[in-house]
């Protein structure tokens, strides 16, 4: 009896709970707020959760590379690439590594399923006609971090005005001078081929002068490194110059200087998936970290570089010279970060003003 209880009494509690349950009507179902994304239920790619393919097949895009680089890079990439990705916990029984003749070719091959992943320039991407996804992008701005950082690569400047020959320039309210103003003064650039010493000027000036570029200066002079145009800057043989963030970061002699207008960013490689290949570009995925993270092992890691604890700053080997050389003049010689397309808007944009076509 004194078992039995205690089994009535709960018993009588469960009815009891069941009873109120029933009184008191459920929440209504609200639906998500517009814009919410389902979660598509794919983990992240994590040691928990690696990502086992049967192939991956990555495309690189010609660039410029002799067939004797190019046929090196067949041989010896795709066990690279395997073992590296195999570390940042992305398992495939093989990797095929193939070269496309032209960003056109590659985007082709990616529009139709038959390429996983690409590597290609910025330029030759943007202009294509393709859904897929933009996972990362190199560019300069990155080459000064530690490696055991996140990267962030781009072209990233800024256009300035030199405090003592510019004069008034600025004192407008913020508001920019006018062109006649600018056309006046005395313009230092780089080579027609640099972007953040010209080209990114060139959309600068589009954006805000009803399409007018550097070639309708009447006075610029060219230089060859942001360091000489610094130094004509500061000897007084120029109004206005472009910058980039790199340099600007370790120049002493901002103050005598005015800041004039940030510059667009533009990146020099994308590494892309194939719209054919959700599972890959899927963001919950997050295939992003482990590309990012093996593509600055192979072309940067030697072994020796540690994480602020003293770690080793990868899992596994560093490579040799030679290896990690091969590796940067397929994937780049920056280093990469998180992108998306919209991130190639400033560079299609240039594009268009240039005339160019996207090959």
């Amino acid at each position: 009896m004194k078992k039995l209880f205690p089994l009535l009494l709960a018993l009588a509690l469960l009815l009891s709970g069941c009873g109120r349950r029933e009184e008191t009507p459920p929440d209504p179902v609200q639906d998500p707020p517009a814009g919410t994304e389902e979660p598509s239920g794919v983990p992240s790619v994590t040691d928990e959760s690696p990502l086992e393919l049967d192939i991956l097949r990555i495309e690189i895009c010609r660039s410029g590379l002799g067939s004797d680089r190019l046929m090196e890079a067949v041989r010896t990439l795709p066990e690279l690439l395997r073992s590296a990705l195999a570390d940042q916990n992305i398992i495939t029984n093989a990797v095929q590594v193939t070269i496309g003749s032209s960003p056109a070719a590659t985007v082709q091959a990616l529009n139709e399923g038959t390429v996983d992943i690409a590597i290609l320039p910025a330029g030759g991407f943007a202009g294509q006609e393709t859904e897929a996804a933009v996972l990362l992008a190199s560019g300069p701005q990155s080459e000064n971090d530690h490696i055991w950082r996140e990267g962030y690569g781009a072209f990233r400047g800024a256009l300035y005005a030199s405090a003592a020959s510019a004069g008034g320039l600025l004192d407008k309210e913020g508001a920019l001078p006018a062109w006649a103003e600018l056309d006046h003064l005395r313009w230092g650039l780089l080579g027609q081929d640099s972007i953040p010493g010209r080209r990114a000027v060139d959309l600068w000036l589009a954006d805000h002068y009803e399409g007018r570029t550097t070639a309708e200066l009447s006075h610029a002079a060219v230089y060859e490194t942001f360091d000489q145009l610094l130094q004509a800057a500061e000897a007084g043989e120029i109004d206005l110059f472009p910058l980039d963030d790199i340099t600007f970061e370790d120049w002493q002699g901002a103050s005598r200087f005015y800041f004039l207008g940030e510059l667009e960013t533009f990146y020099d490689t994308v590494a892309v998936v194939s719209p054919k290949r959700e599972d890959l570009s899927d963001p919950e995925r997050n295939l992003r970290d482990p590309l990012m993270f093996t593509l600055t092992r192979l072309c940067f890691y030697d072994g020796t570089q540690t994480d602020p604890g003293g770690l080793p700053a990868y899992p596994g080997k560093g490579y040799d010279r030679e290896t990690r050389e091969l590796c940067q003049d397929v994937f780049g010689p920056y280093r990469y970060g998180w992108a998306r397309d919209e991130d190639l808007d400033a560079t299609r944009r240039l594009m268009a003003l240039e005339g160019h076509t996207a090959d």
